[in-house]
C-alpha cells in the first residue's frame, strides 16, 4: 500500500513537472535555439593576454579582474562595432579569451576590431617635415585606405626617399620619436559628422586631456606643427595645426573618409580601450552552409534513432516498453526544456550528445525490465517483480551514470567550444534520464499494475529472450564459462589490438590542426584528386600536408590540413588555395591555431583522461568497498574495472590509426571526447556485471568458489549488458550513415561506434576475469581471509552480529520481559511484519 502511495505521489509531481517543461517550451521568450557557430557559420577567435608588454606583472587577483574586463570589452565590441548580438565571448585558463561570433563571416574586419587596442593617441610629429621647417627626417608622402576602409597615413624618409609603410620597423621607430600629448585616458567621447557624404570622427576630451591639448597648442600657437592621430601603431592622420589655433576638449580627424568605418572606429572607441595588447592564438571561420546541411542530416538520424528505439521497447518489453515511450517523451521534453533554460548551445556535437543520451536514456529501463522479469521467472508476484525490478537495480543504474557523468564533467571542465558543448548536453541528458527512469517509469507501472489495469504478466512478454535470457535460467547450476576461459578471452583481446598498432607505427595517427598547430582550410574540390592534390602541395613546398575529401550540401570538397604555418598569416586560405590549385569555397571554412592553443589541447586531453580514470576508481572503490568490507576491497573492483579499459582504449586509438591510414581522418578533441564518453560507457557495462558479483557475494551458494560465482554473475547479466549496448549501437550506426556530414563528426561515431563493442567486449570478457585474477593473487599470498568471497562472508556476519545486538539490547520490556529484552507483543508484532513483507525481502 506504501508503494502505491508512493507511486501516485511520484505520478502527480510528474504530471505537473510536464505540465511546467510543456508551458517554458512553447513560451515564446524560449522558443528560439542558441546555435553554435559549426551550424550558423562565423568567426572565432582565440587571444592571450600579453601581460610581459605590462610595466610590472600583475598579481592573480589584478590579472582576473583584467581578464573579466577585457571580456566585457570584447562583448561590447562585437555589438556596438560589429553588430552581434548573440556574440558568445568567455575567458580561458588565466590569460585567454575567446570570442565567438555567429553568424558573422568577415574574419579579417572581426579580427582587426577584436584585437586593436582601440587607444586613440595624439602625438606631435615633430620629425615630420613642415612648410617652415622641410629639412626634418621623414615627409608624409600620402594616405591610403586598408581593405576594411581604415586610413593608412605613409611617410618617406627625405635622404634615402625610402617609403614607410605601418608594417617597416623603422615606421614604429619613427613614432617612438614623438612627443605624446594625448592618450586614450584623456578619450571622453567619439561620435562623428556626415558632409557631402563622407564623414569625420569627433573627439572629445576629458578635462585633463583638454588642459594637456590647450598647453601644446599655446607653446606652438604659430608654426603649423603636425597632429598625428595614432591607433594601434597606424597613423590615422597627420595634418598641420591652423595658425594661432588653440584646440582644447575637442577636436575632428580631418580627411574624408566612409561612414562604416567613421561608424565603426566612434563604437570601438566608445566600447573602451584594452586594459593589455593581445596576441591571436587560433582563428577559424565556418561555412553556414556546411553547418545548416549538417542540422539536417543530424535532425533525421534523430528522428529515425528515436523510432528504431521506441519499436524495440515496444516489441521487446511489451506494456512496460509503452511505460518507456512515454517516459522518453518526457524525457525528450525536460531535457530541451533545460538545455533552453540554461542557455546552452546547440552546436552539432551538442546535438550528437543529445541524440546519444537518447539511446543511453532507456539503459535504466532495460536494467530495470530485465529484473522485472528474472524476477517474475522465479515467481514473483506481477507487483512484488516491479517493485523488486526498480529496487534491485537502482545500485546498478546509479554507480553507472555517475561514473558517465564523472567522464562529462572532466570534458566541461577541460574541454572549449564543441567539446564543452557535447560535455553539457551529455550530462543534462545523463542526470535527466536517470530522474525520468527513477520517477516516471517507475510511478507509471506501479500505478497501472497497483490499481489492477494490468493483471497479467503476458503483457510484460517475459518469453522474449533473445539476447541471453536464456543463460540466466541455467545461471545457478550451468554459467557460461567465461572466468574459467580467460586465457582464450585474453588471447582475442590481444589479437584484436594488434592491427592498430601496427598501423600506429605506420603513421596511421594523424593530429589536426588542434594538437598539431597550423591551418586546416576547406577548397572546392571540382575534378581534382588526391594524389593530384597532394603533388601541387609538395611541389609548392607544403610537405606533409593531410589531404581528405567530403561532400556536403551537394558539394564535393577538399579539406586541408598543414602543419606548422603561422596561425596569424592572413594571407594561409590564399596560398593553400593557389599551391593545391583548388577553388576557394563562397565562405572560406578555415582554421588556424598556433603553439599556445596547441599545448592547452594536449594538456587538457591528458588531464581529462587521468582525472577521469583516477575520479572513477575511488567512486567505484568507495561504493563497493560499503558493502564489501572497506576500501581496500573496492578497490579491486575499481582497479579492475579500469584495467579492462586499457584494452579498449588501445582498440579505438587502432582503429584511429586504421581510418587515418586509410581515409586520411585526423584525431581532433572531438576524437578525445569520444575516447571519454567510451570509458563512460564501458565502465557503466562494468558495473552492471560487477553489482550483480556485489549481490551475490551477499548470498553466495553453499560451497561456492568465486570462479563459480563470477561466471553465475556474467551469465544473469548478459541479457542487460547486450541491450543497454545495442541500443547505443545501433543509434551511433544511424548516426554514421544519416547524421554526420562532416569529418569529425564521423570520426567521432566511428570511434564511439568501436568503443562501445569493444567495451562490451571487455566488461564481459576482460573485467571480471581481472577481478578474479587479483582475488586469487591475494588469497595466495595473503591467505583465503583475503579473498572477496571470505571478507565478504565475514562482512555479513559481522551485520548481522551487530543487528542482532541492537534487537536484543536495544528493545523496551513488555509482557513481563526484563529491560533491554523484546517481550512476546513485540516479538509477534515484529514477526507479522516480516511475513508481509518476506516477498519482497526474499
Amino acid at each position: 500500500m506504501q508503494s502505491q502511495k508512493q507511486g501516485n505521489l511520484f505520478l502527480l509531481l510528474v504530471i505537473v513537472l510536464a505540465a511546467i517543461s510543456g508551458f517554458l517550451f512553447v513560451d515564446k521568450n524560449l522558443s528560439k535555439f542558441q546555435y553554435g557557430l559549426d551550424i550558423q557559420g562565423g568567426v572565432q577567435l582565440t587571444y592571450r593576454m600579453k601581460t610581459e608588454e605590462l610595466p610590472k606583472p600583475p598579481s592573480p587577483e589584478d590579472l582576473a579582474v583584467m581578464q573579466r574586463n577585457l571580456a566585457e570589452i570584447l562583448r561590447n565590441r562585437a555589438g556596438s562595432s560589429l553588430g552581434v548580438v548573440e556574440a558568445n565571448v568567455g575567458t580561458k585558463n588565466t590569460d585567454g579569451v575567446y570570442v565567438e561570433l555567429p553568424g558573422f563571416t568577415n574574419a579579417d574586419e572581426a579580427r582587426q576590431t577584436m584585437s586593436t587596442t582601440a587607444s586613440i593617441k595624439l602625438y606631435h610629429a615633430k620629425s615630420v617635415a613642415t612648410e617652415r621647417d622641410s629639412n626634418r627626417r621623414y615627409s608624409k608622402v600620402d594616405s591610403l585606405e586598408s581593405a576594411t576602409g581604415a586610413p593608412e597615413v605613409r611617410f618617406v624618409r627625405n635622404i634615402t626617399k625610402k617609403e614607410l609603410k605601418p608594417s617597416d620597423p623603422e615606421y614604429k621607430e619613427m613614432i617612438g620619436t614623438w612627443t605624446l600629448i594625448l592618450e586614450g585616458s584623456d578619450l571622453a567621447d567619439a561620435a562623428y559628422s556626415i558632409r557631402n557624404n563622407s564623414a569625420q570622427p569627433q573627439f572629445k576630451f576629458s578635462s585633463a586631456g583638454a588642459t594637456k591639448l590647450s598647453e601644446w597648442c599655446r607653446r606652438y600657437l604659430n608654426g603649423g606643427e603636425n597632429l598625428a592621430f595614432v591607433l594601434d601603431g597606424v597613423v590615422l592622420s597627420c595634418n598641420p595645426k591652423a595658425e594661432g589655433e588653440i584646440l582644447s576638449n575637442e577636436a575632428v580627424l580631418q580627411g574624408s573618409y566612409t561612414q562604416q568605418y567613421v561608424r565603426s572606429l566612434t563604437n570601438l572607441l566608445n566600447s573602451g580601450a584594452l586594459p593589455v595588447s593581445l596576441e591571436e592564438t587560433s582563428n577559424q571561420t565556418l561555412d553556414p552552409t556546411i553547418g545548416k546541411d549538417a542540422l539536417s542530416k543530424m535532425l533525421t538520424a534523430g528522428y529515425i534513432s528515436f523510432g528504431f528505439i521506441v519499436l524495440f521497447m515496444l516489441y521487446y518489453y511489451g506494456f512496460p516498453g509503452a511505460v518507456a515511450f512515454i517516459a522518453l517523451l518526457l524525457y525528450i521534453l525536460f531535457t530541451v526544456t533545460v538545455m533552453k533554460l540554461t542557455g546552452t548551445t546547440f552546436s552539432l556535437a551538442a546535438i550528437a550528445g543529445f541524440i546519444l543520451s537518447i539511446g543511453m536514456a532507456v539503459d535504466a529501463n532495460i536494467l530495470v525490465f530485465e529484473r522485472m522479469k528474472e524476477e517474475m521467472r522465479e515467481g514473483r508476484s506481477l507487483l512484488t517483480a516491479v517493485q523488486l525490478g526498480f529496487k534491485r537495480a537502482l545500485t546498478a543504474i546509479v554507480d553507472s551514470n555517475v561514473c558517465t557523468i564523472i567522464t562529462s564533467s572532466f570534458l566541461g571542465l577541460f574541454g572549449t567550444g564543441l567539446v564543452k558543448g557535447f560535455a553539457t548536453s551529455l550530462i543534462i541528458g545523463v542526470a535527466i534520464s536517470l530522474f525520468t527512469a527513477i520517477t516516471v517509469t517507475r510511478s507509471l507501472l506501479l500505478f497501472f499494475v497497483g490499481s489492477g489495469i494490468v493483471k497479467t504478466e503476458k503483457l510484460l512478454l517475459p518469453q522474449r529472450n533473445w539476447f541471453g535470457e536464456k543463460f540466466e535460467t541455467e545461471a545457478e547450476t550451468n554459467p557460461i564459462q567465461i572466468v574459467r576461459k580467460s586465457k582464450k578471452y585474453f588471447v582475442i583481446s590481444l589479437i584484436s589490438i594488434i592491427p592498430g598498432l601496427i598501423m600506429i607505427a605506420m603513421g596511421g595517427l594523424k593530429p589536426n590542426v588542434e594538437f598539431s598547430g597550423g591551418v586546416d582550410a576547406m577548397f572546392l574540390a571540382g575534378n581534382s584528386t588526391k594524389p593530384q592534390v597532394e603533388a601541387n602541395l609538395a611541389k609548392n613546398g607544403y610537405k606533409g600536408a593531410n589531404v581528405k575529401y567530403l561532400t556536403s550540401a551537394g558539394q564535393k570538397l577538399v579539406g586541408i590540413t598543414v602543419p606548422g604555418i603561422k596561425s596569424d598569416d592572413p594571407e594561409a586560405y590564399d596560398k593553400i588555395g593557389k599551391a593545391a590549385e583548388l577553388e576557394a569555397t563562397p565562405n572560406k571554412s578555415f582554421t588556424a591555431v598556433g603553439p599556445t592553443v596547441q599545448q592547452e589541447t594536449i594538456d587538457a586531453a591528458v588531464k581529462a583522461i587521468l582525472y577521469s580514470a583516477l575520479t572513477i576508481v575511488l567512486y567505484l572503490s568507495f561504493r563497493f568497498g560499503i558493502a564489501l568490507g572497506g576500501m581496500k576491497n573496492g578497490l579491486k573492483f575499481g582497479l579492475s574495472a579500469i584495467a579492462a579499459l586499457v584494452h579498449d582504449v588501445l582498440f579505438v586509438i587502432g582503429i584511429a590509426a586504421i581510418v587515418g591510414k586509410i581515409m586520411g581522418w585526423e584525431v581532433s578533441s572531438l576524437f578525445v571526447t569520444a575516447m571519454l564518453t567510451v570509458i563512460g560507457f564501458s565502465v557503466h557495462d562494468t558495473i552492471v556485471i560487477f553489482d550483480r558479483i556485489r549481490e551475490n557475494l551477499r548470498k553466495p551458494q553453499p560451497g561456492e568458489d568465486f570462479m563459480h560465482l563470477c561466471d553465475r554473475s556474467i551469465s544473469q547479466s548478459l541479457a542487460r549488458s547486450l541491450n543497454t549496448s545495442g541500443t547505443v549501437i545501433v543509434t551511433l550506426i544511424i548516426m554514421i550513415i544519416f547524421g554526420t556530414p562532416t569529418i569529425d563528426l564521423k570520426f567521432f561515431c566511428v570511434t564511439m561506434l568501436a568503443g562501445i563493442i569493444s567495451g562490451t567486449y571487455s566488461s564481459i570478457f576482460n573485467a571480471t576475469p581481472i577481478l578474479y585474477l587479483w582475488d586469487s593473487w591475494q588469497g595466495r599470498t595473503k591467505g583465503p581471509q583475503a579473498t572477496l568471497i571470505a571478507q565478504s562472508t565475514a562482512e555479513m556476519a559481522r551485520m548481522k552480529a551487530a543487528a542482532m545486538a541492537t534487537t536484543v539490547g536495544g528493545g523496551m520490556p513488555a509482557q513481563g520481559g526484563a529491560p533491554g529484552q523484546k517481550g512476546y507483543g513485540t516479538i509477534k508484532r515484529k514477526n507479522e511484519v516480516e511475513k508481509s513483507h518476506k516477498e519482497l525481502d526474499d
